[in-house]
């Protein structure tokens, strides 16, 4: 049990609370998730069943759901449940465009700041993440490329800034799945992935940027081709009586 303390308010003695609560464990799993496309657009997620699914009761789960929604990373679903939200042209170019100047600036800055033992340590990461292009893993590739991402800007920004970068991982994450599993995307990404990394090992913060605006801009012309392809398979469906 964890020591008691008493404050100098002339409060009760009361135990300390732990920082990570079960609901923030819950809302951490879920947002790595959703940032990693491991949920697809517009999947439901219902309270009891992510309960069930993080052997959790209801309450902490509610707390996790509301906040997320909070953030946009959900939406309002189908009966009671929540929603992974659609995507539209619109809002596509509105994240590619945000994240190109955003991403792309903080690159440019970590480019001049991260040590030796830092690039080290991301050609760590991107030798896994390479390993499971290779292999054709490609939920493990999504993974690696979250990791390689939050490892560059993390010595590139604030943790305030940070928290703006993951909400746009957010909105875009779930339409990763669209491309992911095509090969052929996973090998231009990889190409722009060490486009980038040779770029912060030689310390070029403008090369840096320029490969995080392919990388970048690469993905969302994929996800544009694969949704707007989608919507001529749906107008191609022949009405039903």
């Amino acid at each position: 049990m964890a020591a008691a303390r008493s404050g100098s308010q002339d409060l009760p003695a009361l135990e300390l609370v732990p920082r990570e609560t079960m609901a923030e464990r819950v809302y951490i799993q879920l947002r790595e998730a959703i940032m990693t496309g491991r949920f697809a657009p517009g999947q439901t997620l219902t309270l009891r069943g992510v309960a069930e699914a993080v052997g959790s009761s209801t309450m902490p789960v509610r707390g996790a759901l509301t906040r997320l929604q909070a953030e946009g990373a959900l939406v309002d679903g189908p009966g009671r449940g929540l929603m992974v939200p659609p995507m539209t042209l619109e809002i596509l170019d509105e994240l590619r465009d945000g994240r190109i100047a955003l991403e792309g600036c903080i690159a440019k800055r970590a480019a001049t700041r991260m040590t030796k033992a830092d690039l080290t340590a991301l050609q760590r990461v991107f030798d896994r993440m390479d390993a499971r292009a290779r292999a054709g893993d490609v939920a493990g590739y999504l993974r690696g490329n979250f990791e390689f991402h939050q490892a560059i800007y993390a010595h590139g920004c604030s943790e305030v800034m940070m928290g703006t970068i993951q909400n746009l991982w957010m909105r875009i994450g779930p339409f990763l799945n669209l491309v992911a599993p095509d090969l052929a995307h996973i090998a231009h990404s990889m190409e722009a992935h060490k486009q980038i990394f040779d770029a912060l090992r030689r310390g070029d913060g403008e090369a840096a940027r320029a490969g995080i605006e392919r990388d970048l801009g690469d993905a969302a012309d994929d996800i544009k081709a694969r949704l707007l392809n989608r919507e001529a398979a749906n107008m191609e469906q022949p009405e039903t009586a």
